[in-house]
């Protein structure tokens, strides 16, 4: 720094540089631009350091350059240039790019000096400080101080000092370049706005191009700007408006220009995609949207393209060109989207006039149809009319009206009508594809296809239509959301582009055309229906009469049968997890039909069982494409046709069925047959499904209750037995006081087995009866341990009780010791001989405690998943809870959710089982237990270790 006066202290120099930076500070904060803020950083600088030359200059990123914004030195340094480049390695770019001060001993010598090191020698410097001028990773320049001497360099308070100054600097070229970037941004509105107002006032579209074209040329200043329109038919886009180029090098017809949409196709689907298409410096990636034929045709090297849309519609673009490659800014690309959305809502004001007389146009056309088809007689000359309005509005060449006729599997030729050289029209057409049908059936709106030759749609179709020498389709559903039974027909021999405009007028007209059709079909589907109807509800009364499940299928498949006008229908019908099904029922008019109803047919294995299985709905088949395997059981003449449908009820029940109808080979299945068969099929899942499980219950519940009588009679037989044992003990008492005390020991405990049998006997007779005990979990631990001692010696198990405290239980005490020896007893029995058995003991809180038990054993994955559930996904299929100890221990999870604790059953990372119970304590007065979820702390989270 300055040096300062040999009578001046330390002090009064820390002073002195404390005022001068603060006074700096300030004045920078003051500053009005961005050279009054340098200017005077620098002369603070320079008079503040020892050295002769100070120079600051401010990067330009965009070149990779520093600017020169001002300098001190002893003498003028014009040999200093404005621009100094930045050489990849030098010590400026360094600086530039690491960010960090750096000291040159010798600027001269130094072989990275670059520029530098030629000013050096010219002004004879050799020491150099160049510091960044930066702010949060932004370098905005670079501080230069240099002196003749050699090495010379700076202190740390001195370079803190510079750290100061240039931070508030950075600041400051940062406020400044904030300011600029929205006052620029602002100043992008102003020519939008008023874009805006000029466009309102201009009388038809293609003032509005010009307009458009003009301000879009002043404000970007390309070398050429001009909009394209698109003609849908030819499917190409035209030069509408040519641009006022800076130097004409386009040919002298700019409106011949034509771009066929086939050799532009990336860039035809982005503008479809409303994206802006920017060519800059570089094409790379762009090359697929953007060809170099188009870059030839437009004479350009770099570009941006903006889309022109009206309600959906592709109309057009707009284009701004240059000659040379070019970088366009985001202020460009903003402006240019601007514009075109601008033209876009402007197009429809614009065009209102056509658009009124075209919509008058359309309707006097619909109503037409209209009244044709409630009025005419004769519709073919409706349809007539149909065609000739449709040819003059839409310049078609061809119109085909198309019904589906299910029993020749195909469409016939209800009417067409062609504008010139009619061609041979087959009168049968193929059914469609599925993804075709599917695609008419689901789509709201027509089909269209622009050029015959590129489409995959209507496969089926093509080779008429290329014979027919059409290149572009419409093709509408009558009933849009049906199955497409009903479908017109539009063909124009060029490739063009239906708009939507187009197409809903096609729509409208195809609806129509609908409802004649359904005129034609009414009476026939009506007394087909009215038959119908009156079969179903006669075939479902007689399902529900209460038959028996043999009667139930019998009547059920000959309804079948009647209403698919079949000659055969069948049910084959296994036991839910049985391996082998037969044909359990059978119904026939045809003697070539015949099936073994003794053969056994493998579930897993045979064609027809499985493709029934496998297929969410009905399958219609032919005799021809089953395998050998079922023809031993099943076999009708060649060409038979076959609809199958496994018999489903609920997704989670098990499917134990499926049913067959057989129909002769001329004969095709209909849509109201398939709804008939299902119907009638779902009922007769359910119906079955409903008697089984019915018969199923009675059949339990009847055992239940004989076996519970058994045993409470038996119970109250060793009741009896007790109480004569307790008289005989109390007589012998009586007569023999040597052994009394012994006696009385012994009558206590048969006294106390002939209350709790009689606790039973009495208040659960016919249900549980809940209790509330308390006991001290140490005394039920004791007894449970003593109660499933024996299995432990007989299997050689090692046990352990983990438990630290002594805690009161709530509840019915009888019930949970039960539960309690049930899961050790579980435990136990799928341990391993040798195996360990752990039972840990934890207080949860005031309320609860909980019980874990960890076993050595495997518990099988699905008895774990279905103690899990909260009830059984489907009763009648088998399942590892019908029997012990699957049904031992979900009837223990059953019992203790009613006593109102909580278990659940899961495997340990370590492999071992574990057993969780969640178990009330004895309540205090006026306490409301609050249960915790049994999940709230997982195995995951309380660790229960193997002990060594």
């Amino acid at each position: 720094m300055a040096q300062s006066q040999p009578h001046d202290s330390s002090s009064d120099r820390h002073d002195h540089q404390i005022m001068s930076l603060s006074r700096m500070l300030k004045a920078l904060r003051g500053a009005m631009t961005a050279e009054e803020a340098i200017t005077l950083a620098l002369d603070h600088v320079h008079q503040e350091f020892a050295f002769e030359v100070a120079w600051i200059g401010l990067y330009d990123r965009v070149n990779h350059r520093l600017v020169t914004k001002g300098c001190h030195s002893p003498r003028p340094m014009r040999s200093i240039r404005t621009m100094i480049n930045l050489t990849p390695g030098d010590v400026m770019e360094q600086v530039v790019v690491q960010q960090r001060p750096l000291i040159v001993a010798d600027l001269q010598n130094e072989i990275r000096a670059g520029e530098w090191g030629t000013i050096a020698k010219q002004l004879t410097l050799q020491s150099a400080i160049v510091f960044p001028i930066k702010r949060q990773e932004v370098c905005f320049g670079l501080l230069v101080l240099a002196s003749p001497d050699w090495g010379k360099s700076a202190s740390l308070g001195e370079r803190s000092y510079l750290a100061i100054v240039l931070g508030e600097l950075a600041e400051a070229l940062h406020h400044f370049e904030t300011d600029r970037q929205r006052m620029q941004t602002k100043r992008l509105e102003q020519p939008l706005l008023a874009l805006i107002g000029r466009l309102g006032a201009l009388p038809d579209i293609d003032s509005q191009l010009k307009e458009v074209v003009r301000e879009t040329q002043r404000f970007i200043a390309p070398h050429r700007t001009r909009i394209f329109w698109f003609e849908p038919k030819g499917n190409y886009f035209w030069q509408r408006t040519p641009g006022p180029a800076v130097r004409s090098t386009a040919p002298e017809d700019d409106r011949s220009l034509h771009i066929a949409v086939d050799e532009v196709r990336g860039l035809y689907q982005a503008l479809g995609n409303q994206q802006l298409v920017v060519v800059g410096e570089s094409r790379g990636a762009l090359k697929t949207i953007v060809s170099d034929r188009l870059m030839q045709q437009l004479q350009a090297q770099s570009l941006m393209i903006a889309p022109i849309s009206r309600q959906g519609d592709l109309m057009g673009f707009l284009s701004v060109e240059g000659t040379a490659p070019r970088i366009w800014e985001e202020p460009e690309k903003q402006f240019l989207i601007g514009t075109a959305q601008l033209l876009s809502v402007a197009l429809p004001s614009a065009t209102a006039k056509e658009s009124v007389r075209q919509t008058e146009l359309d309707q006097h056309l619909t109503t037409g149809v209209i009244q044709g088809i409630h009025g005419d007689v004769d519709w073919h000359h409706t349809l007539q009319t149909c065609f000739a309005v449709l040819q003059d509005r839409l310049g078609i060449q061809q119109f085909f009206v198309l019904l589906f006729n299910p029993d020749r599997n195909g469409y016939d030729l209800c009417f067409q009508s062609q504008a010139s050289r009619p061609r041979g029209v087959p009168m049968l057409w193929p059914c469609l594809d599925d993804v075709d049908g599917q695609m008419l059936e689901r789509s709201p709106s027509a089909i269209s296809i622009d050029n015959l030759t590129h489409e995959l749609k209507l496969m089926a179709w093509r080779p008429h239509l290329l014979e027919l020498g059409a290149q572009a389709v419409l093709v509408g559903n009558v009933a849009p959301g049906n199955a497409p039974e009903g479908i017109v027909l539009i063909c124009d021999t060029i490739s063009r582009q239906w708009t939507t405009t187009e197409q809903s007028l096609f729509e409208a007209v195809a609806r129509q055309i609908g409802v004649i059709l359904h005129q034609w079909q009414l009476q026939r589907q009506l007394d087909q229906q009215q038959h119908i109807y009156e079969s179903i509800q006669w075939g479902l009364q007689a399902l529900h009469k209460g038959l028996q499940p043999d009667q139930l299928e019998q009547i059920t498949l000959q309804h079948i049968m009647q209403l698919l006008h079949g000659s055969s229908a069948l049910l084959v019908s296994w036991q839910p997890g049985s391996a082998t099904a037969t044909v359990t029922q059978m119904v026939s008019q045809d003697t070539s039909v015949s099936v073994d109803t003794h053969h056994p047919i493998p579930v897993s294995s045979d064609a027809l069982i499985n493709w029934a299985l496998q297929t969410d709905g009905l399958l219609p088949l032919c005799v021809d494409e089953l395998p050998d395997e079922t023809r031993a059981w099943f076999r009708a003449a060649s060409g038979s046709r076959l609809l199958i449908t496994a018999l489903r009820t609920a997704p989670s029940h098990a499917v134990a069925g499926i049913a067959v109808a057989v129909s002769p080979p001329h004969r095709q299945w209909a849509n109201h047959h398939f709804t008939i068969f299902k119907l009638l099929t779902s009922q007769l899942a359910w119906s079955r499904r409903h008697l089984a499980m019915t018969t199923m219950l009675v059949q339990q519940r009847q055992e239940l209750e004989n076996l519970n009588w058994y045993k409470h009679h038996r119970l109250e037989d060793l009741y009896r037995m007790l109480g004569k044992l307790a008289q005989d003990l109390a007589h012998l008492q009586a007569k023999d006081t040597a052994i009394a005390g012994e006696l009385q020991l012994l009558y206590g405990q048969i006294a106390a087995v002939m209350e709790n049998a009689e606790v039973v006997l009495v208040g659960e007779r016919w249900q549980l009866h809940r209790q509330h005990q308390t006991l001290p979990l140490i005394s039920l631990l004791n007894r449970l341990v003593e109660r499933v001692n024996p299995i432990l010696e007989a299997r050689q198990l090692w046990s352990k009780v983990h438990n630290e405290s002594n805690v009161v239980l709530g509840g019915d005490m009888v019930k949970l010791e039960l539960i309690l020896y049930e899961v050790m007893a579980a435990a136990c029995n799928r341990s391993p001989v040798g195996g360990r058995i752990d039972l840990w003991c934890r207080v949860l809180n005031l309320d609860w405690v909980e019980l874990s038990v960890t076993d050595d054993g495997q518990c099988p994955p699905r008895l774990l998943e279905e103690l899990g559930q909260s009830q059984p996904t489907d009763v009648l299929t088998p399942s590892t809870l019908d029997g012990p100890p699957g049904l031992h221990l979900a009837i223990c999870k059953m019992l203790i959710d009613q006593l109102g604790g909580e278990i659940s059953f899961s495997t340990l990372d370590d492999g071992r089982t574990h057993s969780r119970l969640l178990l009330p304590l004895a309540a205090y007065p006026e306490q409301t237990k609050t249960k915790p979820l049994i999940d709230a702390v997982s195995s995951t989270e309380v660790s229960y270790p193997r002990p060594t």
